[in-house]
C-alpha cells in the first residue's frame, strides 16, 4: 500500500476513535439516567394534585406535610411487619407436611397487618380531608378516588398482556 492509503486509514481510524470516546463519554458525564419514581415522586405528585386540582394553599400544604411525615413514621414499620409475616407465609412452600390450618392462619397474619395499614391510610386521608373547606372536599373526594383507581390496576406493560389474553 502506498504513504498516502495508509495516511488515510490511520486519519479515519483515529477520526472514528475519537467519535466512539466522544459518545461514550457523553453517556457515561452528561446524560443522566432515568430515576425511578420513589416516595419523593409520588408526595410532589400528591402536593400538586392538592394545590391544582383541590386548590390547597400553602398553609393547607404545610398542614398536609406535616400529617405526611407523622403517616409514614407510622406506617413504614407496618409495611416491614407485612413484609415479614408473607416472608414467613412464603416459607412454608419448602415444608412439604405444612398443614393448611397452618397456611391459612400465616395468611390471616398478613391479612391482618395488611388491614392495619389499609386503616392507617384511611385514617391519613380522613385526616387531609379535614383540612379542606367544604367547597375542597368534593374535589378532594375525586382526588382521592382517582388516586385509588390508579393504585388498584396493573402497570401498563401488564394491562397489555392482560388485554391480549
Amino acid at each position: 500500500m502506498s504513504t498516502s492509503k495508509n495516511r488515510s486509514l490511520v486519519f479515519i481510524i483515529i477520526a472514528l476513535l475519537l467519535t466512539n470516546i466522544g459518545v461514550l463519554g457523553y453517556f457515561l458525564w452528561f446524560k443522566k439516567p432515568p430515576q425511578k419514581p420513589g416516595n419523593n415522586d409520588r408526595h410532589n405528585w400528591m402536593i400538586n394534585a392538592l394545590q391544582k386540582d383541590v386548590g390547597f394553599t400553602d398553609q393547607q400544604i404545610a398542614q398536609y406535610k406535616e400529617l405526611n411525615d407523622d403517616h409514614w413514621k407510622k406506617i413504614k414499620p407496618m409495611f416491614e411487619d407485612i413484609r415479614k409475616s408473607k416472608d414467613s407465609l412464603f416459607k412454608l412452600l419448602s415444608d412439604e407436611a405444612v398443614s393448611d390450618s397452618v397456611i391459612t392462619q400465616q395468611a390471616e397474619v398478613v391479612a391482618q397487618r395488611q388491614k392495619a395499614i389499609d386503616l392507617q391510610a384511611f385514617s391519613n386521608f380522613k385526616k387531609i380531608r379535614a383540612l379542606c373547606t367544604p367547597e375542597q372536599r368534593v374535589k378532594y373526594d375525586s382526588l382521592v378516588q382517582r388516586l385509588m383507581r390508579k393504585m388498584g390496576k396493573a402497570p401498563k406493560g401488564e394491562q397489555k398482556k392482560e388485554e391480549k389474553k
